[in-house]
């Protein structure tokens, strides 16, 4: 059976845990047979949308229980034992300077992601990006064509 390489991006990454536009997608990943990447730096953001949508909902926002809190705190806990994290090192440090040499993200994390994303594919030629932020796959087309935009979905 054929693996396939996936590499999250914390707005993809995030959609495991709404129902929302991509969120099947995202089901489907951590139910087939697939290696799935994230950056480290995912996990706080990620923890930083469940205490938002917990402790500070924004308007019009859902506010969730300590127990629905509880349960997506477990649900990220056993999905990341199931992936493999992309540590933050100077390589993807330094490629972020490529990055920006060819086009501009307004945030530095987006830049991150992507350079973490185009030094991982370096060991993993099939690794395709999945991401839920326009700007971010746009940029990355033009590093390669293999790009999941959950937004296109």
């Amino acid at each position: 059976m054929m693996i396939n390489y996936y590499f999250l991006e914390s707005s993809a990454f995030t959609k495991r845990y709404t129902r929302e536009s991509g969120s099947y997608f995202m089901d489907e990943l951590f139910l087939g047979n697939n290696q799935l990447f994230y950056l480290s730096i995912s996990y706080c953001e990620i923890l930083k949308v469940f205490y938002r949508i917990y402790k500070y909902p924004q308007l019009n926002e859902h506010q969730i229980t300590e127990y629905e809190f509880n349960i997506l705190n477990a649900k990220l806990s056993e999905d990341l034992l199931h992936s493999n994290r992309i540590a933050l090192t100077n390589e993807i440090l330094n490629k972020s300077r490529e990055i920006l040499s060819i086009g501009y993200l307004k945030s530095s994390i987006d830049i991150l992601h992507l350079a973490g994303f185009l030094v991982t594919k370096g060991f993993y030629n099939n690794l395709i990006l999945v991401t839920a932020d326009d700007d971010l796959a746009e940029l990355a087309m033009k590093f390669t064509n293999m790009v999941t935009n959950l937004n296109e979905i």
